[in-house]
C-alpha cells in the first residue's frame, strides 16, 4: 500500500491494501452506514446488518430507531419544553414547517439551560445490546459501536429564530458535551466510534442558511474542531458531510465536492488527533466535474474515505458508473449511500444492504489471536453435589446486584483486566461468586480467547454461575469446601489439578472480596503459588480504610454496624416491635448474633495492612488508586436484604443459632427495621458516596 504523506494529495487511503489497475473494475473496500436504518429496534438493526454485510463493516450504528428515526426532529420537544422559549408560527426558512422558537424577553434568556437530551441514554442502551451480540458472535470482534451525533449547530439552526440562535447555541452545546462525557464514561473507548453529522454547516457554506457568526467557513471549522477535540484519541472519530437526502430533497445539489474537500483538508490538518473516516455524499448524476476536487483531498494515512455512490433508484449500474468515475480522481475508497436511510422507509433496507454487499469487498480480517486450551486432565466443572442442587434464592439475589449502580465499582478493574489479558491467558476470578465480574469482562473483551476459572467458597453462588457457564468451554468453576473437622476451607492446591497448577494462572482478579479473608496471609500465599512468574493480581474493594478517602465517603460494611445500633433503639422504642425486646437483654444471644455478623461483615482493615500483607507474600503492590462510587440507598438495602440473617439475625432468630427458621412475619419486620434504620442513617437521601480502592500487584519474574 502506498501511504499518504501528511498534507499530500490522496493517492490511496487505508481502506485498500491492494490497489488494482485502473483498467480493471474497481471494487470499493468496505462500506459505511451513515446512521439511520428504519427497522424496529437497535437489536433488529444489529442483527440484520451484521448478518448481511458484517464482513464489510468496521463500525455499526444502532439505526437511530424509534423517536430518533427522523434525525434531529426528536430534539424539538427538548427545546420547546423549556420555559424560556415561546412558540411562534413557522418562518419562511423553518425546518420542516415547525413552529419557530423564540427566547422570552427579560431575564428568561439568561437562565436558559438544557437538561437530559436523550443522546447518552440512547447510546448506552444500544451499546449494552451491541456488546451482548458481539459477545455472542453475532457481530464481528473488530466492529465498533458507531454513534452518529448531529452537531449542536443543527437543532439550534433548525428550531430557533435567527435572532436568538447566538444566545441559545452555548447552552445547548454545553449540554451536548455533558452527554458526551456520560457516553465516554459508559462505553469503552476501544469499542466506540463517534460521527459528527455536519448538515446545516454546509447549508451555511452554500449560502442557503444564514449564520449568526462572522466568517462562515471559520465559524464552521471552529465548531467542528471544538467538538472533536473533546473526544479522546482512543475513540474513533469520523464526519458525515451532508447535503440532505433524496427523500426530503437536498437543500442544494452540490456542483462538485469542492467545499467538502476544503473542510476535510482543514480538519485533517488541524484536528490534532486522528480522523478515522470521512463520508461524502455523491449525487446520482455526478460526473468528472463533481469528483475532480477529490484529487486535491489531503487526508492523513489512517483516514478512510467513503463515497455515497449507492442510490437505490438506479441500483448496481448507476453505482458502478459513479465508482468508475470517482476512481479516475481518487484511488481508494469505500462505498456508502449518500445519507442515512431513516426517512426512506423499511421496505428499501434489504435492497440497500444487498447493493452495499454487491458493490464492495470485505474489510481485511483482523489478525487472529492465540486460542485457549485447558491443560490435559482438567475437568472444567467437577461432578460434585452442588452442581445438581436447586438454585438458591440468595444466589439469584446476589447475582442481581450486577444491575445496581454502585456496581460501577467494577468498571476500573474490568478495564485493567481488558488491558492486561492476552489471547491464551488464564484468569482466576477468586471469590468470583455468581460470575458477575466475568459477565462484565465478556462484554469488554471480544477479540481474544481467555480462559476463566471462577473460585468461591459459596456453593449457592457458584450454582448460579454453573447455570450461566456450564456450556462455555473457556470457563471452569471450583468450589472451596469447608472441612468441618479441620475448621478450614480447602486450598487451591487441593482443588486444582496438578497440570493446572503446573501451568499456573496469568492474572488473578479479586473483586469486592479481599476484606472477607480473616487470614489474608494464607490466601496471598495461595495466590502466589498459583500465579505464573510476572503474573498480576488486581484487587478492588469498598471495605478498607483508605487515608485518601474524601470526607463523607462511607466504608460500605460500616453501615451494617450502624444499622444494628439504630435497630436496637427502634425495637426498644416502637411498640410494633416490643416482642423482640427480650433478646436485647440476653447478652450471650446478642453476642452470638454479633459474632455471626462479624464473620460475614468483617471489621475494616487499613490500606497499609493490606499492602504490607501482599508485599510480604511475594506480591509487590505497584499501584494504588481510589474512586468515589455513588451508591443508591435502595439498591444497597436490596443487597443487604440478601444477608438479613447476618445483618439483623437477632430480630426473629436464625436457623443456625436458634435451631428454627424465622417466621415470615419476623423476616418482614427485620427488613422493615433495616430499611427504617437506613433512612435514618442517610437522612432520607437517595444516594450516598463510598470510597473504592484498587490495588495492582505483581509476582516477581
Amino acid at each position: 500500500m502506498q501511504m499518504n504523506e501528511p498534507g499530500a494529495p490522496v493517492a490511496t487511503v487505508s481502506l485498500d491494501d491492494a490497489v488494482t489497475d485502473h483498467a480493471e473494475e474497481y471494487v470499493p473496500v468496505g462500506i459505511h452506514l451513515v446512521g439511520s436504518v428504519p427497522l424496529g429496534s437497535a437489536e433488529e438493526v444489529f442483527r440484520t446488518v451484521a448478518g448481511t454485510v458484517g464482513d464489510r463493516l468496521r463500525r455499526l450504528p444502532d439505526g437511530e430507531t424509534g423517536p430518533r428515526s427522523d434525525w434531529i426532529l426528536w430534539q424539538y420537544p427538548v427545546f420547546s419544553s423549556r420555559p424560556q422559549f415561546e412558540v411562534g408560527p413557522p418562518g419562511q426558512d423553518s425546518y420542516r414547517t415547525l413552529p419557530t422558537l423564540r427566547v422570552r424577553g427579560g431575564d428568561a434568556g439568561a437562565a436558559l439551560s438544557f437538561d437530559n437530551l436523550g443522546y447518552a441514554d440512547a447510546a448506552t442502551a444500544s451499546y449494552r445490546r451491541f456488546a451482548q451480540l458481539k459477545r455472542d458472535g453475532v457481530i464481528a470482534p473488530h466492529v465498533r459501536f458507531q454513534l452518529s451525533l448531529p452537531t449542536p449547530l443543527a437543532p439550534v439552526t433548525a428550531f430557533v429564530a435567527a435572532e436568538h440562535r447566538a444566545q441559545v447555541e452555548p447552552a445547548y452545546e454545553a449540554q451536548v458535551l455533558v452527554e458526551l462525557v456520560a457516553i465516554l464514561a459508559k462505553i469503552p473507548a476501544d469499542q466506540l466510534a463517534i460521527q459528527w453529522d455536519a448538515r446545516l454547516e454546509f447549508a451555511m457554506l452554500e449560502g442557503i442558511t444564514a449564520s449568526w457568526f462572522g466568517e462562515v467557513r471559520s465559524g464552521v471549522l471552529e465548531r467542528l474542531l471544538r467538538l472533536s477535540r473533546q473526544i479522546p484519541d482512543a475513540v474513533e472519530l469520523g464526519f458525515h458531510l451532508c447535503y440532505g437526502d433524496e427523500t426530503h430533497g437536498h437543500f442544494v445539489v452540490p456542483r462538485d465536492a469542492g467545499k467538502m474537500v476544503d473542510v476535510a483538508n482543514a480538519l485533517a490538518s488541524s484536528l490534532g488527533r486522528p480522523m478515522n473516516w470521512l463520508h461524502m455524499p455523491v449525487p446520482r448524476d455526478a460526473g468528472d466535474d463533481y469528483f475532480a476536487p477529490l484529487a486535491s483531498l489531503r487526508l492523513q494515512p489512517e483516514t478512510e474515505l467513503y463515497l455515497g455512490v449507492i442510490h437505490v433508484e438506479d441500483g448496481l449500474d448507476g453505482a458502478r458508473e459513479r465508482i468508475a468515475t470517482a476512481r479516475r480522481h481518487v484511488d481508494a475508497f469505500g462505498a456508502a449511500s449518500d445519507c442515512g436511510w431513516g426517512r426512506g422507509g423499511s421496505a428499501a433496507v434489504q435492497e440497500l444492504l444487498g447493493l452495499h454487499r454487491e458493490l464492495s469487498r470485505g474489510v481485511p480480517a483482523a489478525d487472529s489471536c492465540a486460542g485457549f486450551e485447558w491443560p490435559a486432565g482438567v475437568a472444567r466443572i467437577p461432578d460434585e453435589p452442588w452442581t445438581k442442587a436447586d438454585v438458591h434464592e440468595a444466589g439469584v439475589a446476589y447475582d442481581n446486584v450486577d444491575e445496581h449502580g454502585w456496581y460501577s465499582n467494577l468498571n476500573r478493574i474490568v478495564d485493567s483486566l481488558a488491558a492486561e489479558l492476552k489471547g491464551g491467558d488464564l484468569l482466576m476470578d477468586y471469590s468470583g461468586g455468581t460470575g458477575i465480574l466475568l459477565d462484565r469482562l465478556r462484554l469488554r473483551i471480544f477479540d481474544r480467547q481467555v480462559g476463566a476459572l471462577i473460585v468461591d467458597a459459596g456453593a449457592k453462588f457458584l450454582r448460579v454461575a454453573h447455570d450461566k457457564y456450564q456450556d462455555d468451554p473457556l470457563v471452569a468453576i471450583r468450589l472451596l469446601r469447608f472441612i468441618r473437622e479441620e475448621r478450614r476451607l480447602q486450598t487451591l492446591d487441593e482443588v486444582l489439578e496438578p497440570t493446572l497448577l503446573e501451568r499456573g494462572v496469568d492474572v488473578i482478579a479479586v473483586a469486592n472480596a479481599i476484606h472477607l479473608y480473616p487470614n489474608l496471609a494464607e490466601v496471598v500465599g495461595m495466590w502466589n503459588r498459583a500465579l505464573r512468574p510476572g503474573g498480576k493480581v488486581f484487587v478492588c474493594t469498598g471495605n478498607l480504610r483508605n487515608p485518601r478517602a474524601a470526607p463523607g465517603e462511607w466504608i460500605l460494611d460500616e453501615t451494617v454496624w450502624v444499622i444494628n445500633d439504630i435497630a436496637e433503639g427502634l425495637v426498644r422504642s416502637d411498640p410494633r416491635y416490643a416482642h423482640y425486646r427480650p433478646v436485647l437483654d440476653d447478652t450471650a444471644r446478642m453476642q452470638a448474633h454479633a459474632t455471626t455478623r462479624d464473620r460475614v461483615f468483617l471489621k475494616p482493615r487499613t490500606l497499609e495492612e493490606y499492602a504490607d500483607t501482599l508485599n510480604a507474600g511475594g506480591l509487590t503492590v505497584t499501584d494504588v488508586g481510589e474512586e468515589t462510587i455513588v451508591a443508591d440507598v435502595t439498591e444497597w438495602f436490596e443487597f443487604l436484604a440478601a444477608y438479613h440473617d447476618a445483618v439483623l439475625g437477632w430480630v426473629g432468630g436464625t436457623k443456625k443459632l436458634d435451631d428454627a427458621e424465622p417466621t415470615a412475619e419476623a423476616v418482614a419486620d427485620r427488613l422493615a427495621i433495616m430499611r427504617a434504620a437506613m433512612d435514618t442513617i442517610f437522612g432520607g437521601r437517595q444516594t450516598f458516596n463510598a470510597c473504592w480502592t484498587y490495588l495492582t500487584c505483581v509476582k516477581a519474574e
